[in-house]
């Protein structure tokens, strides 16, 4: 039996914005539960490097945009693919030269996809494989607003070229091919910016940006796990308190819906950011689905976890048009259907997704996180799921966004 009421840590994607877009405002903004996530102290110390003044308070996070200066040492990134794109928008955007470098896993991931529209607005770029790879050198400084349709829904992108259309000559237009999440333009709009959003287009003139003081809430991707865990256990009610509940960040409900289960949603607050509770409780119809088209990025993060329900659901569960996961920490396709398949169960890999059918029977087996936060996380929640022995390995890559994740685990537990 598994029961508790927890909170889940706080939103990274908000966090990394709620650090960046008060940086550029006309005074001190106060924030306050920021994540304390790795990838946000990256986002942090960056920040710092190029003249930002960040300190904690009795009121929060206490951010004080200073004099912007170019940074003496390279700005190391770590694992944080949101660090280094939203912050290459950035930089273009204040003219600052710039060296971004990462970790070994960041730095095989692709940047040409932020590289490109920004050269294209005139920033100058350099960097590994015609500026595809860290490390990255960047000079901004007069750009030009464009008109831009992207290839891929991405919301790192997106972001990158609104930021450095808030100081280009003439407006920025982003074409978005689908939704993804718009926590930056609800920022950049509820601090003043002169932002117009019509469908899938968002353009941004030259803006300066008002002040704010701002309560990060529950990251979604996180209470997701907590959620899977509670629809999969066989007896089982979880709630997850004051959780962003921002319609581009919840595909993973939708996704439970179409495999025939619901979850309860209470709304507390709406602006900037919807936030609520979410109650979770054991279902017993889970039916195999197909999941493909613009789900995938309102669920990117959540979609390992269609593994999981994959695994428990009458059926068969398919999963397409989610190529954008091998480009993550890790290759999340490969790394969850080779770990599944250790234990036994039914997964095959397709090019842009998995094919996973209903298991019964399971191996006690050690398995891999890839070093990968979310893959760690993911298969934790399998062997608290299954009565074989499974142990996961690599496990401390949770700090990258969940540091206490276990902790609240063995709490629900316990």
């Amino acid at each position: 039996m598994i029961r508790g009421s927890i909170e889940v840590v706080p939103d990274k994607s908000i966090s990394h914005r709620a650090l960046i877009i008060p940086s550029l405002a006309t005074g001190e903004s106060f924030i306050r539960n920021l994540s304390p996530s790795e990838d946000v102290k990256r986002t942090w110390n960056i920040l710092e490097a190029i003249g930002v003044k960040i300190e904690e308070t009795p009121e929060g996070t206490r951010i004080l945009p200073g004099k912007f200066r170019e940074a003496v040492f390279p700005l190391y990134s770590g694992n944080s693919g949101t660090t280094v794109r939203l912050m290459l928008g950035v930089v273009a955007g204040l003219g600052l030269f710039s060296v971004f470098c990462g970790d070994e896993s960041l730095s095989k991931r692709p940047m040409r996809r932020v590289t490109l529209p920004l050269s294209l607005m005139g920033a100058q770029v350099l960097g590994r494989n015609n500026a595809d790879n860290l490390p990255i050198a960047i000079q901004g400084g007069d750009l030009n607003g464009i008109e831009y349709k992207m290839p891929v829904a991405s919301a790192q992108v997106k972001s990158a070229i609104l930021l450095a259309g808030l100081n280009a000559d003439d407006e920025t237009t982003v074409i978005e091919p689908a939704p993804s999440r718009d926590h930056t333009e609800r920022f950049l709009k509820y601090m003043g910016a002169d932002i117009k959003i019509h469908g899938p287009r968002i353009s941004i003139k030259r803006s300066e940006l008002n002040p704010i003081n701002f309560i990060i809430p529950g990251d979604f991707s996180a209470a997701s796990y907590f959620i899977t865990l509670a629809l999969l256990h066989p007896d089982a009610e979880i709630e997850i308190r004051n959780v962003n509940l921002n319609p581009t960040r919840t595909g993973f409900l939708k996704i439970i819906e179409k495999m025939r289960c619901t979850v309860e949603i209470e709304v507390s607050s709406k602006n900037p950011e919807p936030v609520g509770n979410i109650r979770a409780r054991t279902c017993k119809g889970f039916h195999g689905t197909e999941i493909k088209g613009e789900l995938i990025p309102l669920a990117i993060d959540e979609l390992p976890l269609v593994a999981l329900l994959g695994t428990f659901a009458e059926g068969e569960t398919i999963l397409r048009d989610a190529r954008e996961l091998r480009f993550k920490e890790s290759d999340r396709i490969k790394a969850m259907v080779s770990e599944l398949s250790k234990a036994g169960v039914k997964i095959e890999e397709l090019p842009d997704g998995f094919i996973v059918r209903k298991t019964t029977k399971f191996k006690p087996v050690k398995l891999s996180s890839h070093n990968d936060h979310r893959i760690a996380m993911t298969l934790s929640i399998f062997a608290r799921l299954v009565d074989e022995k499974i142990e996961v390995e690599g496990t401390e890559w949770v700090k990258i966004s969940f540091p206490d994740f276990f902790e609240k685990l063995e709490e629900l537990q316990g």
